[in-house]
Protein backbone atom coordinates (compact mmCIF):
# COMPACT_ATOMS: atom_id res chain seq x y z
CA UNK A 1 0.00 0.00 0.00
CA UNK A 2 1.36 3.42 -0.92
CA UNK A 3 1.65 5.95 1.94
CA UNK A 4 -0.58 8.56 0.28
CA UNK A 5 -3.38 6.03 -0.14
CA UNK A 6 -3.14 5.00 3.47
CA UNK A 7 -3.42 8.54 4.81
CA UNK A 8 -7.24 8.90 5.10
CA UNK A 9 -7.42 5.90 7.44
CA UNK A 10 -5.22 7.72 9.95
CA UNK A 11 -7.74 10.47 10.55
CA UNK A 12 -9.74 8.16 12.78
CA UNK A 13 -8.89 6.74 16.13
CA UNK A 14 -8.51 8.04 19.65
CA UNK A 15 -4.97 9.33 19.30
CA UNK A 16 -5.85 11.42 16.26
CA UNK A 17 -8.06 13.62 18.43
CA UNK A 18 -4.94 15.37 19.68
CA UNK A 19 -4.83 17.39 16.51
CA UNK A 20 -5.05 16.57 12.84
CA UNK A 21 -3.83 18.39 9.78
CA UNK A 22 -7.20 19.59 8.54
CA UNK A 23 -8.38 21.67 11.50
CA UNK A 24 -5.88 22.45 14.26
CA UNK A 25 -7.08 21.42 17.69
CA UNK A 26 -6.24 23.25 20.93
CA UNK A 27 -3.50 20.68 21.50
CA UNK A 28 -1.91 21.49 18.16
CA UNK A 29 -2.10 25.22 18.83
CA UNK A 30 -0.55 24.70 22.25
CA UNK A 31 2.28 22.57 20.82
CA UNK A 32 3.08 25.15 18.13
CA UNK A 33 2.99 27.95 20.69
CA UNK A 34 5.43 26.04 22.89
CA UNK A 35 7.75 25.47 19.94
CA UNK A 36 7.68 29.10 18.83
CA UNK A 37 8.25 30.23 22.41
CA UNK A 38 11.22 27.89 22.70
CA UNK A 39 12.71 29.24 19.47
CA UNK A 40 12.35 32.86 20.59
CA UNK A 41 13.71 32.24 24.09
CA UNK A 42 16.71 30.30 22.81
CA UNK A 43 18.15 33.13 20.71
CA UNK A 44 21.40 34.59 21.96
CA UNK A 45 23.56 37.56 20.89
CA UNK A 46 25.31 36.97 17.57
CA UNK A 47 28.78 36.67 19.04
CA UNK A 48 31.11 34.46 16.97
CA UNK A 49 32.86 31.70 18.90
CA UNK A 50 36.29 30.56 17.69
CA UNK A 51 37.13 26.87 18.01
CA UNK A 52 39.99 24.68 16.79
CA UNK A 53 38.64 24.22 13.23
CA UNK A 54 37.75 27.89 12.77
CA UNK A 55 41.19 29.17 11.60
CA UNK A 56 41.29 26.63 8.76
CA UNK A 57 37.73 27.48 7.74
CA UNK A 58 38.40 31.23 7.74
CA UNK A 59 41.64 30.84 5.80
CA UNK A 60 39.90 28.53 3.31
CA UNK A 61 37.11 31.09 2.88
CA UNK A 62 39.54 33.91 2.12
CA UNK A 63 41.50 31.71 -0.29
CA UNK A 64 38.23 30.75 -2.01
CA UNK A 65 37.24 34.40 -2.30
CA UNK A 66 40.59 35.31 -3.82
CA UNK A 67 40.78 32.34 -6.20
CA UNK A 68 37.15 32.41 -7.29
CA UNK A 69 36.84 28.64 -6.85
CA UNK A 70 36.72 26.18 -3.93
CA UNK A 71 40.14 26.26 -2.24
CA UNK A 72 40.74 24.82 1.20
CA UNK A 73 43.48 24.67 3.80
CA UNK A 74 43.99 22.23 6.65
CA UNK A 75 41.96 19.42 5.10
CA UNK A 76 38.61 21.21 5.43
CA UNK A 77 35.55 20.50 3.29
CA UNK A 78 34.82 23.37 0.88
CA UNK A 79 31.11 23.94 1.57
CA UNK A 80 31.45 26.02 4.72
CA UNK A 81 34.38 28.10 3.40
CA UNK A 82 32.26 28.86 0.31
CA UNK A 83 29.44 30.02 2.61
CA UNK A 84 31.85 32.25 4.53
CA UNK A 85 33.32 33.58 1.26
CA UNK A 86 29.89 34.57 -0.08
CA UNK A 87 29.07 36.27 3.23
CA UNK A 88 32.33 38.24 3.10
CA UNK A 89 31.78 39.10 -0.58
CA UNK A 90 28.46 40.76 0.24
CA UNK A 91 30.03 42.85 3.00
CA UNK A 92 29.17 40.63 5.94
CA UNK A 93 31.44 39.82 8.86
CA UNK A 94 31.72 37.02 11.39
CA UNK A 95 28.71 38.37 13.28
CA UNK A 96 26.69 38.16 10.07
CA UNK A 97 27.71 34.51 9.74
CA UNK A 98 26.35 33.77 13.21
CA UNK A 99 23.06 35.56 12.47
CA UNK A 100 22.65 33.51 9.29
CA UNK A 101 23.33 30.32 11.22
CA UNK A 102 20.74 31.27 13.82
CA UNK A 103 18.20 31.94 11.07
CA UNK A 104 19.01 28.59 9.41
CA UNK A 105 18.50 26.82 12.75
CA UNK A 106 15.09 28.47 13.21
CA UNK A 107 14.02 27.49 9.69
CA UNK A 108 15.07 23.91 10.38
CA UNK A 109 13.06 23.73 13.60
CA UNK A 110 9.92 25.01 11.87
CA UNK A 111 10.42 22.63 8.94
CA UNK A 112 10.89 19.67 11.29
CA UNK A 113 7.75 20.56 13.22
CA UNK A 114 5.68 20.89 10.05
CA UNK A 115 7.08 17.58 8.78
CA UNK A 116 6.37 15.79 12.07
CA UNK A 117 2.77 17.00 12.13
CA UNK A 118 2.23 16.12 8.46
CA UNK A 119 3.71 12.65 8.91
CA UNK A 120 1.94 11.80 12.17
CA UNK A 121 -1.25 13.89 11.85
CA UNK A 122 -1.03 14.32 15.57
CA UNK A 123 0.03 17.24 17.75
CA UNK A 124 1.78 14.79 20.06
CA UNK A 125 4.36 14.32 17.32
CA UNK A 126 5.61 17.86 18.00
CA UNK A 127 6.82 17.06 21.51
CA UNK A 128 10.14 15.44 20.43
CA UNK A 129 10.71 18.38 18.06
CA UNK A 130 10.34 20.81 20.95
CA UNK A 131 13.02 18.80 22.75
CA UNK A 132 15.21 19.07 19.64
CA UNK A 133 14.72 22.85 19.73
CA UNK A 134 16.01 22.94 23.31
CA UNK A 135 18.97 20.63 22.65
CA UNK A 136 22.22 22.37 23.68
CA UNK A 137 24.26 20.25 21.29
CA UNK A 138 22.66 22.09 18.37
CA UNK A 139 22.15 25.43 20.08
CA UNK A 140 25.84 25.96 20.76
CA UNK A 141 26.82 25.41 17.11
CA UNK A 142 24.75 28.39 16.04
CA UNK A 143 27.51 30.64 17.41
CA UNK A 144 30.52 28.46 16.64
CA UNK A 145 32.27 29.13 13.32
CA UNK A 146 32.33 25.53 12.09
CA UNK A 147 30.37 23.54 9.51
CA UNK A 148 28.29 21.45 11.94
CA UNK A 149 25.19 23.67 12.08
CA UNK A 150 24.73 24.11 8.33
CA UNK A 151 25.54 20.45 7.72
CA UNK A 152 22.79 19.56 10.20
CA UNK A 153 20.35 21.92 8.48
CA UNK A 154 20.77 20.50 4.97
CA UNK A 155 21.03 16.91 6.21
CA UNK A 156 17.71 17.11 8.03
CA UNK A 157 15.97 19.11 5.31
CA UNK A 158 16.89 16.26 2.95
CA UNK A 159 15.24 13.79 5.31
CA UNK A 160 12.22 16.07 5.76
CA UNK A 161 11.76 16.35 1.99
CA UNK A 162 11.51 12.58 1.67
CA UNK A 163 8.98 12.40 4.51
CA UNK A 164 6.88 15.14 2.95
CA UNK A 165 6.93 13.14 -0.29
CA UNK A 166 4.99 10.36 1.49
CA UNK A 167 2.19 12.77 2.41
CA UNK A 168 1.42 14.52 -0.91
CA UNK A 169 0.27 13.75 -4.44
CA UNK A 170 2.46 12.52 -7.27
CA UNK A 171 3.45 15.88 -8.77
CA UNK A 172 4.27 17.45 -5.41
CA UNK A 173 6.02 14.23 -4.43
CA UNK A 174 8.49 14.56 -7.31
CA UNK A 175 9.22 18.16 -6.31
CA UNK A 176 9.77 17.14 -2.68
CA UNK A 177 12.14 14.37 -3.74
CA UNK A 178 14.05 16.78 -6.01
CA UNK A 179 14.45 19.27 -3.16
CA UNK A 180 15.61 16.46 -0.87
CA UNK A 181 18.29 15.34 -3.34
CA UNK A 182 19.65 18.88 -3.66
CA UNK A 183 19.72 19.38 0.12
CA UNK A 184 21.54 16.05 0.50
CA UNK A 185 24.18 17.15 -2.02
CA UNK A 186 24.64 20.45 -0.18
CA UNK A 187 25.06 18.56 3.09
CA UNK A 188 27.87 16.49 1.53
CA UNK A 189 29.57 19.73 0.43
CA UNK A 190 29.61 20.97 4.03
CA UNK A 191 30.93 17.73 5.53
CA UNK A 192 32.36 14.73 3.73
CA UNK A 193 30.82 12.65 6.53
CA UNK A 194 27.58 13.04 4.57
CA UNK A 195 28.94 11.67 1.30
CA UNK A 196 26.53 8.71 1.39
CA UNK A 197 23.50 10.90 2.13
CA UNK A 198 22.90 11.97 -1.51
CA UNK A 199 23.10 8.35 -2.60
CA UNK A 200 20.52 7.37 0.02
CA UNK A 201 18.30 10.32 -0.95
CA UNK A 202 18.39 9.38 -4.65
CA UNK A 203 17.61 5.70 -4.00
CA UNK A 204 14.79 6.43 -1.54
CA UNK A 205 13.46 9.27 -3.68
CA UNK A 206 13.32 7.14 -6.81
CA UNK A 207 11.35 4.50 -4.93
CA UNK A 208 8.94 7.09 -3.53
CA UNK A 209 8.42 9.22 -6.64
CA UNK A 210 8.20 6.52 -9.32
CA UNK A 211 7.84 9.22 -12.00
CA UNK A 212 5.27 8.02 -14.55
CA UNK A 213 5.23 11.05 -16.86
CA UNK A 214 8.00 12.74 -18.82
CA UNK A 215 7.60 15.96 -16.82
CA UNK A 216 7.99 14.19 -13.47
CA UNK A 217 10.91 12.16 -14.78
CA UNK A 218 12.54 15.40 -15.95
CA UNK A 219 12.20 16.94 -12.47
CA UNK A 220 13.97 13.99 -10.86
CA UNK A 221 16.63 13.82 -13.58
CA UNK A 222 17.41 17.54 -13.31
CA UNK A 223 17.71 17.30 -9.51
CA UNK A 224 20.12 14.35 -9.77
CA UNK A 225 22.19 16.16 -12.41
CA UNK A 226 22.29 19.30 -10.27
CA UNK A 227 23.32 17.24 -7.24
CA UNK A 228 26.17 15.66 -9.21
CA UNK A 229 27.29 19.11 -10.36
CA UNK A 230 27.26 20.37 -6.77
CA UNK A 231 29.31 17.41 -5.58
CA UNK A 232 31.78 17.80 -8.44
CA UNK A 233 32.26 21.54 -7.88
CA UNK A 234 31.70 22.04 -4.16
CA UNK A 235 32.60 18.87 -2.28
CA UNK A 236 35.94 17.47 -1.14
CA UNK A 237 36.36 15.93 -4.60
CA UNK A 238 36.78 19.44 -6.02
CA UNK A 239 39.37 20.61 -3.50
CA UNK A 240 41.17 17.47 -2.36
CA UNK A 241 44.51 18.70 -3.70
CA UNK A 242 44.37 22.32 -2.49
CA UNK A 243 47.14 21.78 0.05
CA UNK A 244 49.12 18.94 1.61
CA UNK A 245 46.73 18.47 4.51
CA UNK A 246 43.79 18.17 2.10
CA UNK A 247 45.63 15.71 -0.14
CA UNK A 248 46.44 13.29 2.69
CA UNK A 249 43.42 13.91 4.94
CA UNK A 250 41.10 11.05 3.91
CA UNK A 251 43.68 8.25 3.44
CA UNK A 252 45.55 9.29 6.59
CA UNK A 253 42.29 9.33 8.57
CA UNK A 254 41.57 5.77 7.42
CA UNK A 255 45.12 4.69 8.24
CA UNK A 256 45.34 6.31 11.68
CA UNK A 257 41.91 5.34 12.96
CA UNK A 258 42.55 1.71 12.08
CA UNK A 259 46.06 1.71 13.49
CA UNK A 260 45.30 -1.29 15.71
CA UNK A 261 44.41 -3.34 12.61
CA UNK A 262 47.42 -1.99 10.72
CA UNK A 263 49.88 -2.92 13.48
CA UNK A 264 48.33 -6.38 13.81
CA UNK A 265 48.55 -7.10 10.08
CA UNK A 266 51.72 -8.62 8.64
CA UNK A 267 50.70 -7.48 5.15
CA UNK A 268 50.29 -3.90 6.32
CA UNK A 269 53.62 -3.98 8.12
CA UNK A 270 55.32 -5.10 4.91
CA UNK A 271 53.71 -2.19 3.07
CA UNK A 272 54.99 0.21 5.75
CA UNK A 273 58.53 -1.15 5.39
CA UNK A 274 58.27 -0.87 1.61
CA UNK A 275 56.99 2.72 1.75
CA UNK A 276 59.38 3.97 4.44
CA UNK A 277 62.56 2.40 3.06
CA UNK A 278 65.54 3.07 5.32
CA UNK A 279 63.20 4.91 7.73
CA UNK A 280 61.18 1.75 8.38
CA UNK A 281 62.37 1.10 11.94
CA UNK A 282 61.87 4.73 12.99
CA UNK A 283 58.43 4.77 11.35
CA UNK A 284 57.30 1.61 13.16
CA UNK A 285 58.56 3.00 16.48
CA UNK A 286 56.67 6.24 15.83
CA UNK A 287 53.45 4.36 15.06
CA UNK A 288 53.75 2.23 18.20
CA UNK A 289 54.28 5.40 20.27
CA UNK A 290 51.24 7.07 18.67
CA UNK A 291 49.14 3.97 19.35
CA UNK A 292 50.20 4.01 23.01
CA UNK A 293 49.38 7.71 23.44
CA UNK A 294 47.30 8.25 26.60
CA UNK A 295 43.73 9.53 26.40
CA UNK A 296 42.18 6.53 24.66
CA UNK A 297 38.75 6.72 23.04
CA UNK A 298 36.58 4.06 24.72
CA UNK A 299 35.00 2.49 21.62
CA UNK A 300 37.92 2.89 19.21
CA UNK A 301 40.33 1.60 21.85
CA UNK A 302 43.09 4.14 21.27
CA UNK A 303 43.59 7.84 20.59
CA UNK A 304 43.57 8.06 16.79
CA UNK A 305 44.38 11.78 16.61
CA UNK A 306 47.90 11.17 17.94
CA UNK A 307 48.73 9.54 14.61
CA UNK A 308 46.56 11.89 12.54
CA UNK A 309 48.42 14.99 13.71
CA UNK A 310 51.86 13.37 13.51
CA UNK A 311 53.08 15.27 10.44
CA UNK A 312 56.46 13.54 10.46
CA UNK A 313 54.70 10.35 9.35
CA UNK A 314 53.87 11.96 6.01
CA UNK A 315 57.58 12.31 5.29
CA UNK A 316 58.35 8.81 6.50
CA UNK A 317 55.79 6.93 4.40
CA UNK A 318 56.67 9.06 1.35
CA UNK A 319 60.27 7.76 1.66
CA UNK A 320 61.63 11.07 2.88
CA UNK A 321 60.41 13.14 -0.09
CA UNK A 322 57.58 14.81 1.82
CA UNK A 323 55.39 14.54 -1.29
CA UNK A 324 51.72 14.75 -0.25
CA UNK A 325 50.40 12.72 -3.16
CA UNK A 326 52.95 9.98 -2.47
CA UNK A 327 52.10 9.94 1.23
CA UNK A 328 48.37 9.74 0.47
CA UNK A 329 48.96 6.80 -1.88
CA UNK A 330 51.05 5.02 0.75
CA UNK A 331 48.46 5.52 3.50
CA UNK A 332 45.72 4.21 1.21
CA UNK A 333 47.77 1.19 0.15
CA UNK A 334 48.66 0.27 3.75
CA UNK A 335 45.06 0.63 4.94
CA UNK A 336 43.69 -1.57 2.14
CA UNK A 337 46.35 -4.19 2.84
CA UNK A 338 45.34 -4.26 6.51
CA UNK A 339 41.62 -4.59 5.70
CA UNK A 340 42.23 -7.37 3.17
CA UNK A 341 44.39 -9.18 5.71
CA UNK A 342 41.99 -8.75 8.64
CA UNK A 343 38.48 -8.11 7.28
CA UNK A 344 36.71 -9.46 10.37
CA UNK A 345 38.60 -7.05 12.62
CA UNK A 346 37.48 -4.13 10.45
CA UNK A 347 33.88 -5.41 10.29
CA UNK A 348 33.81 -5.84 14.08
CA UNK A 349 35.10 -2.31 14.59
CA UNK A 350 32.41 -0.93 12.27
CA UNK A 351 29.61 -2.87 13.98
CA UNK A 352 30.76 -1.66 17.42
CA UNK A 353 30.80 1.92 16.19
CA UNK A 354 27.28 1.74 14.74
CA UNK A 355 25.92 0.06 17.87
CA UNK A 356 27.54 2.74 20.00
CA UNK A 357 26.14 5.44 17.71
CA UNK A 358 22.63 4.09 18.24
CA UNK A 359 23.10 3.85 22.02
CA UNK A 360 24.06 7.54 22.25
CA UNK A 361 21.99 8.75 19.30
CA UNK A 362 21.01 11.79 21.40
CA UNK A 363 24.34 12.58 23.14
CA UNK A 364 24.44 14.55 26.42
CA UNK A 365 26.53 17.23 24.72
CA UNK A 366 26.86 20.97 25.33
CA UNK A 367 25.66 20.83 28.94
CA UNK A 368 28.08 23.53 30.12
CA UNK A 369 26.28 26.78 30.99
CA UNK A 370 28.26 28.72 28.37
CA UNK A 371 30.16 28.02 25.14
CA UNK A 372 33.88 28.15 25.90
CA UNK A 373 36.10 30.28 23.66
CA UNK A 374 39.42 28.95 22.39
CA UNK A 375 41.71 31.85 23.28
CA UNK A 376 44.63 30.13 21.54
CA UNK A 377 42.86 30.27 18.18
CA UNK A 378 41.48 33.82 18.44
CA UNK A 379 44.87 35.48 17.67
CA UNK A 380 45.37 32.99 14.84
CA UNK A 381 42.07 33.97 13.17
CA UNK A 382 42.89 37.64 13.66
CA UNK A 383 46.27 37.14 11.98
CA UNK A 384 44.73 35.23 9.07
CA UNK A 385 42.21 37.97 8.41
CA UNK A 386 44.93 40.64 8.64
CA UNK A 387 47.14 38.76 6.17
CA UNK A 388 44.28 38.74 3.68
CA UNK A 389 43.45 42.41 4.15
CA UNK A 390 40.31 41.86 6.25
CA UNK A 391 41.30 42.93 9.72
CA UNK A 392 38.65 42.06 12.27
CA UNK A 393 37.76 44.26 15.18
CA UNK A 394 38.95 42.73 18.47
CA UNK A 395 35.40 42.80 19.82
CA UNK A 396 34.36 40.52 16.91
CA UNK A 397 36.73 37.78 18.01
CA UNK A 398 37.43 38.21 21.68
CA UNK A 399 34.01 38.56 23.21
CA UNK A 400 33.04 36.61 26.31
CA UNK A 401 31.63 33.11 26.37
CA UNK A 402 28.13 32.75 24.95
CA UNK A 403 25.55 31.39 27.38
CA UNK A 404 23.57 28.45 26.00
CA UNK A 405 20.66 28.40 28.47
CA UNK A 406 17.55 26.18 28.51
CA UNK A 407 18.47 22.52 29.19
CA UNK A 408 22.17 23.29 29.65
CA UNK A 409 21.20 25.00 32.91
CA UNK A 410 20.08 21.57 34.19
CA UNK A 411 23.06 19.38 33.26
CA UNK A 412 22.27 16.49 35.60
CA UNK A 413 18.63 16.18 34.57
CA UNK A 414 19.46 16.79 30.91
CA UNK A 415 22.08 14.03 30.82
CA UNK A 416 19.53 11.49 32.06
CA UNK A 417 16.91 12.86 29.65
CA UNK A 418 19.17 12.46 26.62
CA UNK A 419 20.22 8.97 27.67
CA UNK A 420 16.54 8.06 27.97
CA UNK A 421 15.84 9.52 24.52
CA UNK A 422 18.72 7.51 23.06
CA UNK A 423 17.27 4.36 24.63
CA UNK A 424 13.86 5.25 23.24
CA UNK A 425 15.42 5.57 19.77
CA UNK A 426 16.84 2.04 20.01
CA UNK A 427 13.43 0.77 21.12
CA UNK A 428 11.81 2.63 18.21
CA UNK A 429 14.16 0.93 15.74
CA UNK A 430 13.36 -2.47 17.27
CA UNK A 431 9.62 -1.67 17.10
CA UNK A 432 10.03 -0.74 13.43
CA UNK A 433 11.90 -4.00 12.75
CA UNK A 434 9.18 -6.11 14.40
CA UNK A 435 6.50 -4.21 12.50
CA UNK A 436 8.39 -4.75 9.23
CA UNK A 437 8.65 -8.50 9.88
CA UNK A 438 4.90 -8.64 10.54
CA UNK A 439 4.28 -6.45 7.46
CA UNK A 440 1.77 -4.20 9.15
CA UNK A 441 1.18 -0.43 9.02
CA UNK A 442 2.85 0.34 5.68
CA UNK A 443 2.70 4.11 6.19
CA UNK A 444 4.68 3.92 9.42
CA UNK A 445 7.11 1.43 7.90
CA UNK A 446 7.81 3.72 4.95
CA UNK A 447 8.29 6.91 6.96
CA UNK A 448 10.27 5.39 9.80
CA UNK A 449 12.34 3.45 7.27
CA UNK A 450 13.28 6.72 5.53
CA UNK A 451 14.45 8.19 8.83
CA UNK A 452 16.47 5.10 9.77
CA UNK A 453 18.20 4.92 6.38
CA UNK A 454 19.05 8.64 6.36
CA UNK A 455 20.27 8.49 9.97
CA UNK A 456 22.49 5.52 9.17
CA UNK A 457 23.81 7.20 6.00
CA UNK A 458 24.74 10.29 8.00
CA UNK A 459 26.94 8.44 10.51
CA UNK A 460 28.15 5.38 8.64
CA UNK A 461 31.11 7.23 7.11
CA UNK A 462 32.34 8.39 10.52
CA UNK A 463 31.79 4.89 11.91
CA UNK A 464 33.80 3.30 9.12
CA UNK A 465 36.58 5.89 8.80
CA UNK A 466 36.91 7.62 12.18
CA UNK A 467 35.17 7.02 15.50
CA UNK A 468 31.80 7.94 16.98
CA UNK A 469 33.55 8.46 20.31
CA UNK A 470 33.62 12.03 18.96
CA UNK A 471 30.01 12.92 19.77
CA UNK A 472 30.21 15.93 17.46
CA UNK A 473 29.75 13.53 14.55
CA UNK A 474 26.40 12.38 15.99
CA UNK A 475 24.96 15.82 16.73
CA UNK A 476 23.76 16.68 13.18
CA UNK A 477 21.62 13.51 13.12
CA UNK A 478 19.83 14.29 16.41
CA UNK A 479 16.84 15.97 14.68
CA UNK A 480 16.28 12.72 12.77
CA UNK A 481 16.23 10.91 16.11
CA UNK A 482 13.55 13.38 17.21
CA UNK A 483 11.47 12.68 14.09
CA UNK A 484 11.82 8.93 14.65
CA UNK A 485 10.58 9.33 18.21
CA UNK A 486 7.62 11.38 16.92
CA UNK A 487 6.64 8.62 14.50
CA UNK A 488 7.20 5.91 17.11
CA UNK A 489 5.27 7.62 19.90
CA UNK A 490 2.19 8.30 17.77
CA UNK A 491 2.25 4.86 16.16
CA UNK A 492 2.62 3.15 19.55
CA UNK A 493 -0.25 5.19 20.99
CA UNK A 494 -2.52 4.32 18.07
CA UNK A 495 -1.56 0.66 18.29
CA UNK A 496 -2.44 0.56 22.00
CA UNK A 497 -5.76 2.32 21.37
CA UNK A 498 -6.59 -0.08 18.53
CA UNK A 499 -5.69 -3.13 20.62
CA UNK A 500 -7.94 -1.94 23.48
CA UNK A 501 -10.79 -1.20 21.09
CA UNK A 502 -10.60 -4.58 19.31
CA UNK A 503 -11.80 -6.87 22.16
CA UNK A 504 -14.91 -4.79 22.89
CA UNK A 505 -15.74 -4.71 19.19
CA UNK A 506 -15.34 -8.48 18.96
CA UNK A 507 -17.62 -9.03 21.97
CA UNK A 508 -20.25 -6.68 20.58
CA UNK A 509 -20.27 -8.47 17.22
CA UNK A 510 -20.60 -11.84 19.01
CA UNK A 511 -23.81 -10.82 20.89
CA UNK A 512 -27.18 -12.00 19.42
CA UNK A 513 -29.44 -9.24 18.09
CA UNK A 514 -33.13 -8.71 18.60
CA UNK A 515 -35.69 -8.18 15.79
CA UNK A 516 -34.87 -4.48 15.52
CA UNK A 517 -31.16 -5.18 15.11
CA UNK A 518 -30.24 -3.83 18.56
CA UNK A 519 -28.08 -5.85 20.91
CA UNK A 520 -29.89 -7.98 23.43
CA UNK A 521 -29.05 -6.99 27.00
Amino acid sequence: MRPDREAPARTTGGAASLGGVGSPSPWAVLAWAALLGTIVVSFRPAGPVIWGDTPSFVESALLTLEAGRPTVAGGRDPGYPAFLAVTFAFGGDLGTVVRLQQAAWAVLMLALAATAQAATRNAGGLVPIILVATYPGLLLFRNVLTAELLFAVFLNLAMAGLLVATCVGKTARCCAVAASVLCAALAACFRSQGVLVPIAAVLLGARLARPDTSARLAVIAVSVAAALALLAAGSRFAASDSDQASAVFVPKTLFCNHLNIVLASDAARREIVSAAGDRANATMARLVADFAEPGRWPVLGFFGDACLFDTALDRDVADGTGNAVGAAAAYRRIFLAAVRDRPLAYAGKFVRQMAYGASVAWPPYGLDPAIPVSTDDVPHVSDIMTWHGRAAQPIDLQGGSVRIGLLSDLPGISAYLFRALSTAFVIAVIFWTVTAVRRRRPGFLTRAGIVIVMWAASIVTAAGAHTLDVWRYLIPAVPMVGIMLSLFAVELAETIVADHAAPSGTIRRAMPSGPSGSSVS
